[in-house]
């Protein structure tokens, strides 16, 4: 059975450098979303950068499996990428935490919780170093604590995949993949 792989973690976990350094681009499912585009991305790579009137128009048309308003924009997974990539193999996606619930109850033990633990203070940490506005590093801390909130429920699941992001880059892409199922 082919698995897809999303990965749950605050903004500045390393979901998107573990997940990239762990599958090939081309497992990647290229989520959309209406937040703007940051250095070194690239649209219909990493995501399909789109305005929130194309982004309401897909959800009226019923386009995603899944999706998400976080930290004011919508992110979400078109039901055509996730099929057509579980088709081809194990995929992945890096996703909010209320997206993986959705996707869990549509495709069940397909999707894979890969969880991203790390402590409130290394994110504050990585925000800064990404040079992030203090606003939106409040914002981001928020969001991270109203999300903790669930890791109980997450925890139940007995596929989670869960991984120490308080570990240096190399060692969670060891503990990943010696998990992949």
């Amino acid at each position: 059975m082919n698995h897809c792989y999303l990965f749950i973690g605050p903004s500045g976990s390393g979901k998107t450098t573990l997940a990239a350094n762990c599958f090939t681009p081309d497992q990647k499912i290229v989520s959309y979303t209406t937040r703007l585009k940051r250095n070194g991305e690239k649209d219909n790579v990493d995501y399909h950068f789109i305005s929130n009137k194309a982004f309401e128009d897909m959800i009226q048309q019923g386009a995603f499996a899944e999706y998400d308003c976080y930290d004011h924009h919508y992110y979400g997974i078109a039901m055509s990428s996730i099929q057509e990539a579980l088709k081809k193999g194990d995929c992945y996606d890096p996703i909010t935490m209320s997206g993986f619930w959705n996707l869990r109850k549509k495709f069940d033990i397909t999707v894979v919780p890969v969880l991203i633990d790390v402590s409130k203070e290394t994110i504050h940490q990585r925000l800064k170093y990404r040079q992030a506005s203090f606003d939106e590093i409040n914002r981001r801390l928020d969001l991270f604590s109203e999300e903790q909130k669930q890791y109980p429920e997450l925890e139940k699941i007995p596929d989670l995949i869960k991984i120490n992001g308080e570990q240096p880059l190399k060692a969670m892409i060891q503990q990943l993949k010696a998990n992949l199922l």
